[in-house]
């Protein structure tokens, strides 16, 4: 068995994509509100060759979880085929500001306060209120603030035999 787990963002995220000549049977979903306040998403099974369609791919349509409550989705088994999609919207956004220090590589980040930390050298194009970057080289030093960009408090996790 497999897993795979991603933090959810306001915009679509592909969890898993079946890869070519494979076929994956999905045995068990969860979303976990990792948040203080409550959370919603939509859940797609997009075909190969298919884009994200509200009408015709969203198999779940803004589940509402409250803060520190978890989703399970494993009473249907699901098979996908090669380029088949798992894919997610969540919302709200997360606004919580952070240290600088604890971003990590990959990570999509707004700059709320730059403080000492020199932004520039960990992938943005400037220090500046507002500069929207993926962070690079962590840990980061200083005594600046961030928050996450377009992610929400939600994660999901997929488990997955080949078949």
């Amino acid at each position: 068995m497999a897993i795979i787990n991603q933090q959810l963002k306001i915009t679509q995220v592909d969890l898993l994509t079946v890869p070519a000549s494979k076929s994956y049977a999905i045995t068990n979903i969860l979303v976990c509100n990792n948040g203080a306040e409550t959370a919603s998403f939509d859940m797609h099974l997009i075909p190969q060759s298919s884009s994200l369609d509200n009408n015709e791919t969203r198999v779940i349509n803004n589940l509402i979880l409250p803060a520190g409550e978890t989703f399970t989705f494993d009473s249907e088994k699901i098979v996908l085929d090669e380029g088949d999609k798992i894919s997610f919207v969540a919302e709200p956004a997360v606004e919580e500001t952070i240290p600088a220090t604890t971003m990590k590589n990959g990570k999509v980040y707004k700059i709320v306060t730059p403080g000492t930390t020199i932004f520039t050298s960990y992938g943005a194009a400037n220090s500046n209120v507002g500069t929207i970057f993926t962070m690079e080289n962590a840990p980061a030093i200083g005594t600046g603030e961030v928050t996450l960009s377009g992610y929400s408090t939600l994660s999901a996790t997929v488990s997955y035999l080949e078949v």
